[in-house]
């Protein structure tokens, strides 16, 4: 391996990665290992932190230890986060326990890694085994906050270590948390009884076990023997029959508002909703945090739509002055909007609008004003004093009442592109997506300082030496370090190797969530690409269909990824199933068009070929439903669920009845393909977006003063 060093000093960091991706661990661990003093510390950096867990996972420590020793005695990594913690994992598999505690003399806590963290309290329960403060550390290390998968390799590790002793009864609890980390909860359930009968003390001390205990009663099928518990144990702690202390400090209020909270989700899970608000109610006074206040309100207001929709208003009404995220209900909200215009219930959808107005999330009153602006238009919802809100003068007609909601939902802030532009295509009015002048934004640099130009030399020898296919979690890492031009440079180098779903990808993390980050429009062409045009063109004037919607439908469906999979076996470019595939090939070669020859979902990876069966099939589905949105609809949710979905909405508009489409997959999807095509036909195709969407649903091709 020495041999590669020849081809540059950073050649065998990028060879080994891709033997890594290969499968081929030895040969990996071989090139990372000939990687000499001469390549860029960030190269240096990545090579370390490949290779360090690579030796660990097979056993050979010694030499983990020689690398880290002789990298950091050439460098200035020593003081270095990444470094100290590699090296503190090394020494604490080879035992060497005082050297982790002197490490961290004189360093500040919040300076270490949450493995850092936890390998000194390991190291310090390994030399002293029998002190309850080095054992309470460790304990807390594992019950307190949520479980991840850190929580399992650590669990792993403290098992491993030969002189490190847990009790079976923490042993038990770590074991049902992780269990409940992998949704297995009858599994969880039988740990948690282990430790349960052991030490119920445990429980109350670290209430995030209690939490996951109340899960694994939840989820197990076994949700009424766990009401029965949690109440008497609340009962108990009320009344203060406890027969021991809480072994911390902890609250007694947070205790009971954990069995109270869990014992109302465990009658929510048998639908006994009566009962379920009732222990939410008690629950609620008591919650230790806006937080778990907010979680607490949220099962109150899902219990109540559960069991009558019509008290939903009043009881958002009393609780919406006390919930402090508005965003965490957003789901609730989406959810009784489409029940309501589900049942026409125009005059509830208002008094929730009223409520939610100016103190919701912004994407979620877009949609309510939008389909309250539409039951107006098409005289669904009366015009009466209950409109007065908006301050609009007396006497006002339909239309300016209307037009009122319409504004609302093009002007609330971050309102998502679909509905701005069906608002805008009634306002009579245009999206200007892109600025009218293009300054350059930079970024604000993250904290650690790396020389801009070895960073940017790191990054794009991923591509030189044919390593995009893995390069997309290394450029992300960097993100906040690299300039506006930089990520665009990187963006464009991946759609160079028709990686366009990590160009989109790029794009959408490192500057669109950017909360004061202006777009522009060589921005938006790298988010909406335009790939395969040879292709799809031809294919969307063969076919009859816009091509707009064709880019977003293929956007929407693989990001350009040829050989992508779903979970439901979904494959490539327009997410075709194998026999979906199958069929409309055979059709396309009666009808007199080519033939594919479809033997296995590998023959789905052909561009080619998926593009041509997407096209018909979608071509198809418009002709069989007679309209582009309900084609859309039922190329993601089936057509015969989407035809009986709209027979029994007939008498409304096909924008509103999208909003009625009960599964939410299906709902989102059409509007996530309508708005990609909206943006698809601004940038490339001539079209406004308002005009996309006017051609959608042909009762907005005017604007609304002219009707």
């Amino acid at each position: 391996m020495k041999e590669l060093s020849l081809l540059g000093p950073e050649a065998p960091f990028y060879i080994g990665l891709k033997l890594l991706k290969l499968g081929n661990q030895e040969g990996a661990i071989a090139a990372l290992l000939s990687v000499h003093g001469g390549a860029a510390p960030v190269v240096q950096q990545n090579r370390l932190k490949t290779l360090i867990p690579l030796l660990l996972d097979t056993k050979q420590t010694e030499t983990a230890l020689t690398v880290l020793e002789n990298t950091g005695n050439n460098s200035g990594y020593t003081k270095q986060t990444w470094y100290r913690s590699l090296l503190t994992e090394v020494r604490f598999a080879k035992g060497q326990y005082q050297n982790i505690l002197d490490m961290q003399k004189g360093v500040d806590a919040s300076e270490l890694t949450q493995k850092e963290l936890a390998l000194g309290l390991f190291s310090r329960l390994a030399m002293d085994p029998k002190n309850q403060k080095n054992l309470d550390g460790v304990t807390a290390f594992f019950l307190t906050g949520p479980a991840t998968e850190l929580t399992r390799d650590l669990f792993t590790t403290i098992r491993q270590a030969p002189n490190i002793f847990l009790s079976q009864t923490i042993s038990d609890a770590v074991r049902g948390r992780l269990f409940i980390l992998d949704r297995s909860y009858g599994d969880a359930l039988y740990y948690f009884k282990q430790a349960l009968r052991r030490n119920r003390y445990l429980f109350e001390a670290y209430p995030d076990l209690l939490s996951d205990l109340g899960k694994a009663y939840q989820y197990s099928g076994v949700a009424k023997e766990g009401i029965k518990l949690f109440l008497d144990w609340e009962s108990t702690i009320r009344s203060n029959q406890s027969t021991q202390a809480l072994i911390t400090n902890n609250d007694k209020n947070e205790i009971r508002f954990k069995l109270l909270f869990f014992a109302g989700r465990m009658a929510r899970q048998v639908r006994i909703f009566s009962d379920a608000l009732n222990y939410f109610y008690r629950a609620l006074p008591l919650a230790p945090d806006p937080q778990q206040r907010d979680a607490c309100i949220w099962y109150i207001l899902d219990s109540t739509l559960e069991a009558d929709p019509n008290l939903f208003p009043s009881t958002l009404e009393t609780l919406i002055p006390i919930w402090s995220a508005p965003s965490y209900f957003d789901d609730l909200l989406d959810k009784i909007c489409t029940n309501f215009t589900t049942e026409h219930n125009w005059t509830g959808l208002l008094k929730i609008f009223k409520i939610i107005y100016q103190k919701a999330d912004s994407p979620v009153q877009a949609r309510y004003a939008y389909i309250l602006a539409r039951a107006i238009t098409e005289g669904y919802l009366p015009l009466n004093k209950e409109l007065n809100f908006l301050g609009l003068p007396a006497g006002v007609n339909r239309s300016e009442t209307a037009k009122a909601f319409y504004t609302i939902a093009f002007e609330t802030d971050k309102a998502s592109l679909y509905y701005r532009s069906l608002a805008a295509a009634f306002l009579g009015t245009q999206i200007r997506l892109i600025p009218e002048t293009e300054d350059v934004q930079e970024i604000t640099k993250g904290a650690q300082h790396i020389d801009e130009s070895t960073l940017i030399a790191y990054l794009t020898g991923f591509f030189n030496w044919g390593c995009a296919d893995i390069a997309l979690p290394y450029v992300l890492e960097y993100k906040d370090q690299l300039t506006t031009e930089e990520i665009r440079r990187l963006a464009q180098l991946f759609g160079n190797q028709k990686r366009w779903g990590d160009q989109i990808q790029l794009i959408s993390r490192a500057l669109f969530s950017k909360p004061d980050y202006t777009a522009t429009k060589t921005d938006y062409e790298l988010l909406y690409p335009l790939p395969f045009r040879d292709l799809m063109e031809p294919l969307a004037t063969q076919h009859t269909i816009p091509i707009e919607i064709f880019y977003g439908l293929v956007r929407t469906e693989s990001a350009f990824i040829p050989d992508i999979n779903s979970n439901a076996g979904a494959k490539g470019l327009t997410q075709l199933m194998l026999a979906t595939a199958q069929d409309a090939a055979w059709r396309i070669k009666r009808e007199g068009g080519p033939d594919f020859t479809i033997k296995d979902s590998k023959d789905l990876e052909d561009p080619e070929t998926n593009l041509y069966i997407g096209a018909w099939y979608l071509s198809y589905l418009i002709k069989r439903t007679g309209s582009p949105l309900l084609a859309l609809a039922s190329y993601n949710g089936g057509m015969t669920r989407v035809r009986n979905w709209r027979a029994s909405q007939a008498s409304l508009a096909e924008d509103i009845f999208l909003e009625t489409i009960p599964v939410t997959e299906t709902r989102e999807y059409s509007r996530k393909v309508l708005a990609a095509a909206a943006v698809y036909g601004y940038l490339y195709f001539n079209l406004s977006m308002e005009k996309v969407f006017a051609d959608i649903f042909p009762v907005q091709q005017s604007p609304l003063e002219d009707r």
